[in-house]
């Protein structure tokens, strides 16, 4: 029935005819570049199993409803429903830093048409809402497509991964379980098999991507969800850690509320300050978010991070006393 969903000629169509212009096939034809024939087949679809009550009109050679009332059963929803719905499709679209490809632009695209239709308010659908992420690490789409591939069908997937800690590519062949977008990059956790263990793998840094024939038995969730959840970030490492961090007053007023993990505390100072603990696995993600608020945050805890970030702030202020 041609390359459009049929959901998007059905809201085009009520749109039309529910403000008086009296579309016919011909119209609808022309607006999805279908044969005609498959227009006429689109219109008695819509009345005979969706039950609109449409009647032609001979002097304005096309269709209007006997019943204003009619509404399309996708076109129910809630104002908080659509407007939930608006948000989703932006978040979507944003959040791909395009490693979906067409499919998503199609699919979102045509949510919006729904959207635009029935949303209440003047406001343009596209022009509200907005996501921003930084340090992005965009996915090639054929990666994208085979790691989404290997990982609904349940098969092994082969790629050449380049580790920015070995500065070397070696070739893996992982069971992929759980894809995850973090800060708008993606992220595959599989089981490494050159490895023998639970891997965390940037798309981005993934090529010669190639799903395998081979299916593999899926291991129990809780297997990998630790993986994701159990400490700040998503660089993970086999050992946590309690990081304590105190916060200047000035910098408190913004950090207060926010969430860094669900297992954090908070603890706010007489002085305005505040103390954070969080648990913490991978040293080097852990140390970049301290070190981005400089002089307003104090490691606390523990000694050995401390003297770290200490090392790494002694060595920026070398390297600036050169200047």
């Amino acid at each position: 029935m041609g390359d459009q969903l049929f959901l998007e000629r059905f809201i085009w169509f009520d749109h039309e005819t529910r403000h008086g212009r009296f579309p016919n096939a011909t119209k609808l034809a022309e607006q999805f570049e279908l044969s005609t024939k498959t227009a006429h087949r689109s219109i008695d679809y819509f009345r005979d199993r969706l039950q609109a009550p449409l009647e032609y009109d001979e002097s304005r050679k096309g269709y209007f409803y006997t019943d204003p009332t009619f509404q399309l059963p996708v076109t129910r929803l809630s104002a908080d429903e659509l407007q939930a719905l608006l948000i989703a499709r932006k978040l979507i679209t944003e959040a791909s830093a395009g490693s979906l490809g067409d499919e998503l632009g199609h699919i979102s695209a045509r949510l919006g048409t729904l959207l635009a239709a029935n949303l209440p308010g003047r406001t343009h659908p596209e022009d509200a809402f907005s996501f921003r992420w930084k340090g992005i690490n965009p996915t090639d789409p054929i990666v994208f497509q085979n790691v989404t591939t290997a990982l609904i069908q349940g098969r092994l997937l082969t790629f050449c991964y380049y580790s920015p800690t070995s500065s070397a590519c070696t070739m893996r062949t992982v069971e992929p379980h759980h894809m995850v977008n973090y800060q708008g990059t993606w992220h595959l956790i599989a089981f490494c098999h050159l490895r023998n263990e639970w891997r965390d793998f940037v798309l981005g840094r993934m090529t010669i991507c190639k799903v395998e024939a081979e299916e593999f038995t899926i291991r129990p969730k809780d297997e990998w969800q630790p993986f994701l959840n159990d400490t700040f970030g998503i660089f993970q490492t086999k050992q946590s850690f309690n990081v304590k961090l105190k916060f200047s007053p000035e910098r408190s007023r913004w950090i207060r509320g926010e969430v860094w993990h669900e297992g954090q505390t908070e603890e706010l100072q007489e002085d305005g300050g505040l103390l954070l603990t969080i648990p913490a696995s991978h040293e080097a993600e852990i140390m970049m978010e301290i070190l981005k608020h400089g002089s307003h945050v104090e490691v606390l805890e523990p000694e050995w991070l401390r003297e770290k970030v200490i090392g790494e702030l002694t060595a920026a202020c070398r390297m600036y006393s050169k200047v």
